[in-house]
């Protein structure tokens, strides 16, 4: 292990910034950076969390909190990257209003009979 100071020969896994990258001049020059660079990152992490979250689940109380823990982080990792790029695009974020309690679970109860309506047709 290496201590503080050394260096590995260039073996280190941690991507470390170019000197010969661009630095941005300005604010808006990062946005547009951004702009361009974050669909990919956010179909990239898509595409890695349906991989993942499609695999078996351990059968195991402390996997399957695992797995659902990792598929939980992912997705928050795609919501921030979304979130990113309305702040690059300066696209403003949707406002929400707030629910009652009532209202939310009613919410919740009408799209859980809807799932099991479809259910039903199926059969």
């Amino acid at each position: 292990m290496l201590k503080r100071g050394e260096r590995d020969g260039g073996k280190s896994k941690t991507h470390k910034a170019s000197s010969t990258a661009k630095k941005a001049s300005s604010i808006e020059e990062v946005r547009g950076l951004l702009a361009d660079l974050l669909p990919n990152l956010i179909q990239s992490a898509t595409t890695s969390y349906e991989a993942f979250s499609s695999a078996e689940e351990p059968e195991d109380a402390k996997g399957f909190a695992a797995h659902h823990a990792a598929c939980k982080a992912a997705l928050s990792h795609v919501e921030l990257l979304t979130k990113l790029v309305r702040w690059a695009e300066n696209t403003p974020e949707e406002t929400v209003v707030p629910l009652s309690e009532d209202d939310e679970i009613a919410g919740l109860l009408a799209g859980a009979r809807a799932a099991l309506k479809g259910l039903e047709d199926e059969c």
